[in-house]
């Protein structure tokens, strides 16, 4: 968390190095926004709303994604922009979160939109809202913001701190926040020190470096288009920043960016070219071509060094990971993956390794799940490699599965989908079975999965990928039946080679071994097992052996007001750095994936209790008060909760998931590994689930759970935003009072 001493260092360099650009830019953008929107008013031409939303952030995005039709320009004007052109500021503030909700129910009206809108509109007044605020609301001790008016009070105390920092400099809300902008990228430089892989591509005369700008300088119309935009990145690049140089569709060679973007004339320019001594009559008239598009006569360029040459041109088609060139139409400067440069056999230890989040990926994808949900399916899909999803129907079960083993590999090899049916009543459907009146081994997908699984890890080992099969709809035959097979082989542990200790028997025919078939398979660390769990009339209750062996993740959580989530588009360099970096994390730092020796299990306890003794001793509390109803947890419950909690600690500081803080993991971890085991009528379990709650009081509350009745638990879930202040183990504490409500309501509760 950055403390205000720091954060008013932070604000001092800022307006001492990016002040005066950051008002070029947004000065001119607030401008052109404004007096767009005015003409749209006077003239009622809708189609000119297209150029007033690029002036904003998130424009291009949504106009791409969302607002892609006259009418929904003209839904977009008449149902927000002309409420707030014609309203004052002042009038808008008075009810702003009630405007806001309205407003972000109009199609393509996300948060960005709207917010930044209003900024620009009102820059005086009003803030943006985005990806980016919500990550500096972090970096700053103030939490994810919950509703605009939030933002606005905390941007409010960011403004009065920049007028004591900026002594006499004009500051609005848009500047305000592009500090925040330039912190996060501030952070990502200085945070791991590497940088971007760019792909330039141009057609000038000449040969390469010697006779014109190839691997000397990067130069295009000084336009936002090409400073961060459809055609280009200039402004994003940094001195250490790798340049890919594509000459007429082959990749020529490489170089290094010397030092930052400048903005200069176009006699500034030709001035340079002169001293470079590439400017003769064939480079004149391809500069001129480029001169032309420069609206306002002036142009970035970006001085390069360092330009090494390719033995021979590299074509499109023989390199992986280059954009498709159709989507290169009139580009000049795109950002790539690093994986391009050890395709080419360029290995480059400062290649960039900046994560996107998981859950912003996700995001990314259109699918909206809490941070914490998503932390806490990675986390104990990593921990255990047999993860039950259950919850609400359409909340993105499997999706969020999909989607990480797409991610992981996008060619849909590692990842097998099996719909379970009401007729599974033993390991035939899963595994095949011998036919003694044919003589013929029926074979499953699974069971052809699971081989081809064990034979990648078998001959790759620490490079074999990580395979997923997802149980859809797990519970609609008895898991005990179908499945025992598979509980007790994976709670066997694991040999030294990292396969599990005992093995699925399939046949004893020796014929069949010489089809491919083995009489039995030990499973390998390389394969995660993920049920999707609904109930209803329709299905079966999990028993505690189930549950005991698996890590239960709920998806209860549904937010309308902020889906769709707003539109967000990683590069495609940090979507392979979260690629590798899931991948190495999965794989553990020896390549074992799943397979963990008891010592290893030991000494995760060992060092929880040492490090993290408050927790230790909860659990301990927390146990001894379920044990004189028998509900208390043995020891493989404890193991699993300290590598949880090691294990999430690990993930989250190489940026893949986020969770608030050390106390948001140990609740995570009671509520997957402890709850699941409640399952019965109220007599049985309303005590030693208000035990349970009791250990999840904060400090200060002064919440009396023995005195609670029916109407007191429905208010505080009713109220849980405010309410949830009682409660330091927030996760925990609402799933208990939700199946308190069940006992009360139906004198029976269990945690699905």
């Amino acid at each position: 968390m950055i403390e205000e001493a720091e954060l008013r260092e932070l604000i001092r360099e800022y307006c001492h190095t990016e002040l005066n650009k950051a008002k070029e830019w947004a000065y001119k953008n607030i401008q052109e926004f404004r007096k767009t929107l005015s003409e749209i008013k006077n003239t009622g031409n809708y189609e000119l709303l297209r150029d007033a939303l690029r002036y904003l952030y998130s424009g291009e995005t949504v106009l791409k994604l969302h607002i892609k039709t006259s009418s929904d320009l003209e839904n977009i004007w008449e149902k927000f922009l002309r409420e707030v052109v014609e309203t004052p500021p002042e009038e808008l503030l008075k009810n702003i979160d009630e405007r806001f909700k309205k407003w972000k129910k109009i199609r393509g009206a996300g948060k960005g939109l709207i917010s930044e809108s209003l900024a620009f509109y009102y820059p005086d007044y009003f803030v943006p809202w985005n990806n980016t605020v919500d990550w500096y609301f972090r970096e700053l001790g103030w939490g994810r913001p919950t509703k605009y008016s939030e933002v606005l009070s905390r941007l409010r105390e960011l403004k009065r701190l920049f007028k004591e920092e900026c002594v006499n400099q004009d500051i609005n809300f848009v500047l305000v926040d592009h500090f925040g902008w330039w912190l996060r990228n501030r952070r990502d430089n200085s945070s791991n020190g590497r940088t971007h892989v760019y792909l330039e591509i141009t057609k000038p005369p000449g040969k390469p470096h010697e006779e014109n700008h190839v691997g000397r300088l990067l130069w295009s119309p000084a336009d936002e288009k090409y400073w961060n935009g459809r055609y280009g990145k200039m402004g994003l690049l940094n001195v250490g920043d790798i340049i890919l140089h594509d000459v007429r569709r082959e990749i020529i060679g490489y170089s290094v960016v010397a030092e930052p973007p400048k903005e200069l004339t176009k006699e500034e320019v030709m001035e340079l070219f002169e001293k470079t001594g590439i400017w003769d009559e064939e480079y004149k008239e391809f500069a001129e071509k480029w001169f032309k598009k420069s609206q306002n006569g002036k142009f970035y360029v970006v001085k390069l060094g360092d330009f090494k040459k390719l033995e021979k041109p590299v074509r499109y088609a023989d390199v992986e990971g280059l954009p498709a060139s159709s989507k290169l139409q009139g580009v000049y400067l795109i950002d790539i993956s690093p994986k391009v440069l050890y395709n080419l056999g360029i290995v480059s230890k400062s290649v960039d390794t900046t994560v996107t989040k998981l859950g912003e990926y996700l995001a990314s994808k259109g699918y909206l799940y809490p941070s914490y949900l998503v932390a806490q399916f990675y986390t104990a899909l990593k921990t255990k490699g047999f993860v039950i999803l259950s919850g609400l129907t359409g909340t993105g079960k499997t999706k969020i599965a999909q989607e990480l083993a797409e991610l992981l590999d996008d060619s849909g090899k590692n990842f097998l989908f099996l719909s379970v049916r009401p007729d599974w009543r033993d390991s035939k459907a899963l595994l095949g079975y011998y036919n003694w009146l044919n003589q013929k081994y029926y074979r499953t997908e699974l069971l052809e999965f699971i081989l081809e699984a064990k034979k990648d890890y078998e001959q790759k080992r620490r490079n074999a990928r990580p395979y997923f099969v997802l149980l859809d709809e797990m519970n609609l035959a008895h898991v005990e039946y179908y499945f025992a097979d598979f509980l007790s082989v994976l709670e066997s542990g694991r040999d030294e080679e990292g396969f599990t200790r005992e093995p699925l028997r399939l046949h004893d025919v020796d014929e069949v071994e010489k089809w491919g078939i083995p009489k039995e398979i030990y499973l390998p660390p390389n394969l995660y097992i993920i049920g999707t769990v609904n109930m209803d009339e329709t299905t079966y209750a999990f028993s505690p052996k189930v549950l005991d062996r698996a890590f239960v993740v709920e998806f209860h959580d549904v937010d309308l007001e902020e889906y769709p989530p707003e539109p967000y588009e990683p590069t495609s360099e940090a979507i392979e750095s979260l690629k590798q970096t899931v991948l190495q994390d999965l794989k553990g730092p020896n390549g074992e994936f799943l397979a963990r020796s008891k010592d290893e299990l030991n000494e995760a306890v060992r060092e929880f209790k040492g490090k993290h003794s408050d927790y230790w001793d909860t659990l301990v509390t927390l146990n001894k008060a379920l044990e004189p109803y028998d509900m208390h947890f043995g020891y493989r419950v404890v193991d699993e909760i300290a590598l949880f909690f090691k294990i999430a600690k690990e993930s989250k500081e190489k940026g893949i998931v986020e969770f608030e803080n050390d106390d948001e993991i140990f609740d995570l971890a009671i509520l997957m590994k402890v709850l699941p085991k409640f399952h019965g009528n109220r007599k049985k379990l309303e005590d030693p689930l208000k035990e349970a709650l009791k250990l999840c009081l904060a400090k200060d509350s002064k919440l009396n759970v023995d005195e609670l009745k029916s109407a007191d638990i429905v208010k505080i879930l009713g109220d849980w935003e405010n309410q949830k202040t009682n409660f330091r183990f927030k996760h925990t504490a609402r799933k208990v009072l939700r199946m308190l409500r069940q006992l009360h309501e139906i004198g029976f509760a269990s945690f699905s």
